[in-house]
């Protein structure tokens, strides 16, 4: 019986590659405000990824590039998750609302990573996309409940600032795929700053102590 050839899996893209993928329109300048959003955040990215990636050829990588692979990961994982939800690049732009809460004909999302489908909330109250690239429900939901009092900017920096010298920033922490929420963790600062945000997120917090305890941490009591 004749057998059909399938096409081997592509290679997921690069950190440089999915910078590219999401590159800001023509025209479009830099502003203040979440640094997912700003092309100078991405050019920094790109410089870390060149100059961490030359310095690990020459054997001499630098103790801060460590504190700093964190944000990056983030990035990619979010940007990674905007693929997956279809977002085009205008998903980066100030001001735009969020596809899940446009009024319209209700689209299913099935087709959608599970933890990455769309709650009642995204669904009904408008939002920048941003917060769709979380693969945290509760998470979303507990910041769509906050916007109002939530400074999103300051979010945005301690998760995705780039710059050298930021040790000791609340962060999470990306160890697996992107929309699996199991393999991500907060850090005890993210916890102590943002810990109202993940109320309810029993998940992730199981997974935070998970990777806790593989590297031989104690567990957090939540």
């Amino acid at each position: 019986m004749a057998t059909t050839d399938t096409p081997d899996a592509p290679e997921p893209p690069s950190a440089l590659q999915y910078l590219n993928l999401i590159k800001p329109p023509a025209g479009f300048k830099p502003r203040s405000g979440c640094l997912l959003l700003r092309p100078d955040a991405q050019g920094a990215i790109r410089e870390f990824v060149k100059k961490a990636y030359e310095d690990y050829v020459l054997g001499c990588p630098q103790p801060w590039y460590l504190s700093t692979l964190i944000q990056v990961n983030v990035f990619n994982a979010l940007v990674q998750n905007g693929i997956a939800l279809g977002f085009s690049d205008r998903w980066q732009r100030k001001g735009v609302i969020s596809p899940f809460s446009i009024i319209g004909p209700v689209q299913s999302c099935d087709f959608y990573p599970l933890n990455l489908q769309p709650t009642t909330l995204q669904r009904t109250v408008p939002h920048h996309p941003w917060i769709d690239l979380f693969p945290i429900p509760q998470m979303r939901d507990n910041i769509l409940l906050s916007l109002r009092h939530l400074d999103m900017d300051e979010l945005c920096g301690d998760l995705l600032d780039v710059k050298p010298g930021l040790d000791g920033k609340p962060s999470l922490i990306v160890w697996g795929d992107p929309w699996d929420l199991r393999g991500w963790e907060a850090s005890p600062l993210f916890l102590q700053k943002w810990g109202w945000m993940l109320e309810g997120c029993r998940d992730i917090l199981q997974a935070t102590n998970y990777w806790r305890e593989s590297r031989g941490e104690d567990k957090i009591l939540f």
